[in-house]
């Protein structure tokens, strides 16, 4: 499977920094997330 980076829109990157700075916060060490999309689907809307 090929993968290219998801085409996520400026709520939804606020939303994933979020989640990194408070999964960050919890672990003790910085957490980086990463959002994927199969190239063979549609992105999402």
């Amino acid at each position: 499977m090929n993968y290219e980076p998801a085409p996520l829109d400026e709520e939804a990157v606020l939303q994933l920094r979020e989640y990194e700075r408070q999964l960050s916060q919890a672990a003790g060490y910085p957490v980086i997330l990463i959002d994927y999309a199969d190239q063979e689907q549609p992105p999402a809307k």
